[in-house]
C-alpha cells in the first residue's frame, strides 16, 4: 500500500527559539529545490508543510505547487509560528491560487506572556494574532490555533481553546514530544494533562460534527500518552504515512530515525519498495517509545472509525473517562 499522509519539513531554519523544540538550534541542512517535490506519490491525501518555519523559504509557493502537481487530491496544511505576518499572508494568497482550500495552523501556546516566553521571542503572541487576523481579512477560513502542551503552559489549554471558538477557527493540540532527528529534544517524563484537556474534549463532543468527535478522541489519547500509557491505536509508520526532512531523507515518522531512503537520489517508488524501507518498517513495528500526534494518528483514527464513533457516543452521555483508562 502506498502512503496516504506525509509531513514535509521544507526547512530547519527557524526564527523562533522554542523551549519545547530544538530545531532552531540544529545544524543547517541542505534543502530540496521545489521541483523535487513533484516526485512525491499521487496517493497522498493529507500533506503538512512544516519546518522549522516554512515561510522562511521564499519559494514555498513553488514547493506547494509542485506537491499539488504530484498529489492532486491531497489537502495541505501549513504549520507556522505566525511571526512573519505580511510574508505569510502574501504566500498563502499565492498558494490559494493552486489550492483554494489550503489550511494554515498558527501556533499559540497561551496568553501573551507565556506564549512569548515559550517561543523565545518578545511580541510573538501579538504577531501570531496579527497573522490570524490578516488571513481572515484576506478571506481565508481554513485556519486553526495549534496549542502544544508542556508542564509550563498546560493550564492555558482551556484559554486557547476558548480563543479559537471566539475567533471562529479550529483548535488543534499536541503534547510535547521528543525526537533526535527532528525535534532535537529528549521526550519529557510522564505527566498528567487530564484536568486541563477534559473541558476541551467535552466541548468537541457537544458538537454535531464527526470531525470534532474524532478530535475529542484524539485529545483523550493525548492525555493517555502524556501519562506514559502509550498510544491508544496501532501505529502505521512507514506504511500509511512518512516524514521527509528538508534534504529529502524519508523516515517512517518524525519521532524515530528509521530512514527509508532519499528523494534527491531515488524515485519515491524505489524508496518505498527498498530493502532499507522494509528494515525501517520492521524497526517501527518494534518501537516502544511511540508518539501520538495528529500527523501520525489521523490514518489510525480513520481505520478505527467505528471504535472512535462508539467512544464519542458513549462519552457524550457518560462523560470523559479518568486518566489511565483506555479510550
Amino acid at each position: 500500500m502506498m502512503p496516504l499522509e506525509a509531513v514535509l519539513a521544507v526547512t530547519y531554519r527557524c526564527n523562533a527559539r522554542c523551549a519545547m523544540c530544538g530545531i532552531w538550534n540544529s545544524k543547517p541542512a541542505a534543502e530540496l529545490p521545489p521541483e523535487a517535490y513533484a516526485r512525491l506519490p499521487s496517493s497522498l491525501r493529507d500533506v503538512n508543510l512544516t519546518g522549522g518555519e516554512p515561510f522562511l523559504r521564499d519559494d514555498l509557493p513553488e514547493i506547494h505547487a509542485a506537491v499539488r502537481s504530484a498529489c492532486r487530491r491531497a489537502r495541505t496544511i501549513v504549520s507556522t509560528n505566525g511571526l512573519l505576518t505580511d510574508r505569510i499572508v502574501g504566500a498563502v494568497r499565492a498558494m490559494a491560487s493552486v489550492e483554494p482550500g489550503i489550511g494554515v495552523a498558527v501556533s499559540v501556546d497561551g496568553p501573551a506572556e507565556i506564549h512569548d516566553r515559550l517561543r523565545g521571542v518578545p511580541g510573538a503572541y501579538e504577531r501570531a494574532m496579527a497573522t490570524i487576523r490578516g488571513l481572515q481579512q484576506a478571506g481565508f477560513r481554513n485556519l486553526r490555533l495549534a496549542f502544544t502542551a508542556t508542564r509550563e503552559n498546560a493550564n492555558c489549554l482551556g484559554q486557547v481553546y476558548a480563543l479559537a471558538r471566539e475567533l471562529r477557527v479550529e483548535f488543534t493540540c499536541a503534547v510535547q514530544h521528543g525526537s533526535e532527528h527532528y525535534f532535537h529534544v529528549r521526550p519529557p517524563e510522564a505527566w498528567s494533562v487530564q484536568a486541563e484537556i477534559a473541558p476541551a474534549i467535552r466541548g468537541e463532543l457537544r458538537s454535531l460534527s464527526p470531525k470534532r468527535w474524532a478530535r475529542a478522541y484524539f485529545m483523550n489519547g493525548l492525555s493517555r500518552f502524556a501519562a506514559g500509557r502509550g498510544r491508544p491505536l496501532p501505529c502505521r509508520a512507514g506504511r500509511d504515512f512518512f516524514f521527509m526532512s528538508p534534504s529529502g531523507d524519508v523516515f517512517t515518522c518524525n519521532v524515530e530515525a528509521f530512514r527509508m531512503g532519499n528523494l534527491s537520489r531515488q524515485s519515491f517508488d524505489q524508496i518505498w519498495n527498498s530493502l532499507e524501507a522494509s528494515n525501517a518498517r520492521a524497526c517501527a513495528d518494534m518501537c516502544r517509545g511511540g508518539c501520538w500526534m495528529v500527523c501520525t494518528a489521523r490514518t489510525a483514527l480513520r481505520r478505527a472509525w467505528p471504535r472512535v464513533l462508539l467512544w464519542a457516543l458513549v462519552h457524550s452521555v457518560v462523560g470523559v473517562r479518568n486518566e489511565g483508562e483506555p479510550p
